[in-house]
C-alpha cells in the first residue's frame, strides 16, 4: 500500500484535511458487542495512538459505534488504498453506461500505449494489478501532482516498461489504475474527480468525500473521506448497488462483477497483504480484496484497506458492512490489520 509519497500527502493534507478535536470519548458497551469493544480497548490506546473510530452496519443500520481521541463519523482524512475501492466503482459505473467493457484494450482508447508496444493490456488488468506494469513508477508520475491525468498518464506510456505480460503476475501498486482513470476521462468526457462526484459520490450521499484538488489526483489511493461517507459506499454495494433512500447508483451486475475474482493464473509478484490471511488463490477484484469465499468462489466478505491503517469491509451473506476508521503514516495498516481482523471475524460470528 506504498501509494502515496510524503509530498503528496503534506500537499493534500494542506488543502483540506482535517480532524475535528478530541471531544468524543467512551460510551457504554453496545449490547451483544462487548467483545468489539475489548478488542479495540486492547488494541487502540496502544497501536493506534488513542485514535480510532469503529462502525458497525447490519443491512443498512448501525449496531455499533466506538470513538476513541476525538475520532468520529465525520472525521475527514485521507484513506490511502481505500479509494481504490471507490475508485472501481468509478469504472463500473461506465461499464453499466456501456462506454468501455471490462475486456476492452488500452490502446481502444490511449493510441500513445499502441505506439509504445502496450496497447493489449485490459480494463480489468488495470484495476486488478495484474497490467504487467511495476506497481509505481519510479518516476512518480502517477502521483506527480504539478503533471495533468493525461500528461502523467502518456509519459507512463512512453517511459514505464513492463515488467512482465499483461495478466501474468500481481503486482500491487498505482500506476496502472492511473491509466484507466485516464480512460474513463476520455469515454466520459469528465476530469476524473468530476466523474467520481457524479458517478459515486453524489448519488451515495456522501458529501465530505474528493480526490483533492490535483489534476492528476491518485486513483489508487488520494481519496479523501470520512467513515459516515464510506460506510454509504458501503451500504450501497451491501445492497447490490442501491442506497439506502432507494437510489440505484450501479446495476446489480455491475456490482457482482467488480466483487467477482480477476486474476486467475496469475503468479503474486508483491502484495501488502499478506496471502496467508486469504482462503482463496483468486484474491482481488476490481479494487478490492476478495477476503473470504465460499464454494464456487462466491464472495462472502471483500475489503480494501489502506496504508494509514483505516480499513472497511463487507460481509454480504448477513449484510454486515464496517469500517476501522483511524490515521497512521508509518506501516498504518500493518499496525491495526490484527484489530481489524478480530473485529470482523467477531462481528461475523456475533451476527447470525
Amino acid at each position: 500500500m506504498k501509494d502515496l509519497s510524503l509530498f503528496i500527502l503534506l500537499t493534500i493534507c494542506a488543502t483540506g484535511m482535517a480532524c475535528k478535536k478530541d471531544t468524543t470519548g467512551a460510551k457504554p458497551a453496545t449490547p451483544g458487542y462487548e467483545a468489539v469493544d475489548k478488542i479495540l480497548d486492547d488494541s487502540v490506546p496502544v497501536k493506534f495512538g488513542g485514535k480510532c473510530y469503529t462502525v458497525i452496519h447490519v443491512d443498512g443500520k448501525e449496531v455499533y459505534s466506538r470513538s476513541y481521541g476525538g475520532f468520529d463519523g465525520n472525521t475527514r482524512q485521507l484513506v490511502a488504498s481505500c479509494s481504490k475501492w471507490l475508485s472501481g466503482a468509478v469504472v463500473m459505473s461506465l461499464v453499466d453506461e456501456g462506454k468501455l467493457k471490462l475486456t476492452d484494450t488500452v490502446g481502444k482508447f490511449l493510441p500513445v500505449f499502441t505506439a509504445n508496444g502496450k496497447g493489449n493490456i485490459t480494463i480489468a488488468q488495470l484495476f486488478s494489478h495484474t497490467s504487467g506494469f511495476p506497481g509505481n513508477s519510479t518516476q512518480g508520475y502517477e502521483s506527480n501532482p504539478a503533471l495533468t491525468m493525461e500528461a502523467a498518464v502518456n509519459a507512463i506510456a512512453q517511459n514505464v516498461a513492463l515488467d512482465n505480460p499483461p495478466g501474468k503476475v500481481f503486482y500491487y501498486g498505482g500506476v496502472s489504475m492511473q491509466i484507466a482513470g485516464r480512460i474513463c476521462e476520455v469515454v466520459s468526457g469528465k476530469s476524473w474527480s468530476e466523474l467520481a462526484a457524479a458517478k459515486i459520490f453524489v448519488p451515495c450521499g456522501m458529501t465530505s468525500t474528493d480526490y483533492g484538488i490535483s489534476a492528476n489526483p491518485l486513483v489508487a489511493g488520494g481519496a479523501r473521506s470520512t467513515a459516515n461517507d464510506y460506510m454509504k459506499f458501503l451500504d450501497m454495494l451491501a445492497n447490490k448497488g442501491v442506497t439506502t433512500n432507494g437510489t440505484r447508483v450501479l446495476s446489480e451486475a455491475a456490482v457482482t462483477a467488480m466483487e467477482q475474482g480477476q486474476i486467475t493464473g496469475s503468479t503474486v509478484g508483491y502484495s501488502p497483504y499478506p496471502l496467508a490471511w486469504l482462503n482463496t488463490a483468486n484474491f482481488y477484484g476490481i479494487g478490492n480484496w476478495r477476503d473470504y469465499t465460499g464454494p464456487g468462489d462466491v464472495i462472502i466478505e471483500s475489503s480494501s484497506p489502506g496504508a494509514f491503517g483505516s480499513a472497511p469491509w463487507i460481509n454480504y451473506p448477513k449484510k454486515i458492512t464496517g469500517m476501522i476508521f483511524t490515521f497512521i503514516i508509518n506501516d498504518g495498516y500493518l499496525t491495526t490489520a490484527p484489530t481489524y481482523i478480530k473485529v470482523k471475524t467477531t462481528v461475523r460470528n456475533i451476527v447470525q
